[in-house]
């Protein structure tokens, strides 16, 4: 598993690589935990369209990341999650609970504007 971040325009991009199980979980939300620290303020997006492989540990690690990002007043997105990672939420009955879009979100000048607080 490879993990890495960057601030977008958008807020801050955590990109999961190869396959996320139950070896790799603490050390993803470890890891989460520490962005999301640094980036008090930004909204969050777990990008997951280079996943190879998801089990159930996988729900651990965006459950742990969106309780941590509501309790700071962030907010989390995942996007580019495969179909085999949608339907593992499906499955477990949290696709309602978990804002998911199939890729990020374009920003308008507009918008962009509102996110930095200038008019």
């Amino acid at each position: 598993m490879k993990l890495s971040h960057t601030r977008i325009p958008q807020g801050i991009l955590i990109r999961f690589s190869g396959e996320l199980d139950h070896h790799e979980a603490g050390r993803c939300i470890e890891y989460l935990e520490k962005v999301m620290t640094l980036y008090s303020t930004d909204r969050i997006y777990l990008d997951f369209s280079t996943l190879t492989f998801m089990d159930s540990s996988g729900i651990a690690v965006v459950l742990n990341a969106q309780r941590n990002t509501l309790g700071a007043g962030q907010s989390l997105c995942v996007v580019g999650a495969p179909a085999f990672v949608i339907r593992i939420f499906q499955t477990a009955g949290l696709l309602s609970r978990i804002h998911m879009e199939p890729m990020l979100p374009e920003i308008t000048k507009e918008k962009e504007a509102c996110t930095h607080g200038t008019k």
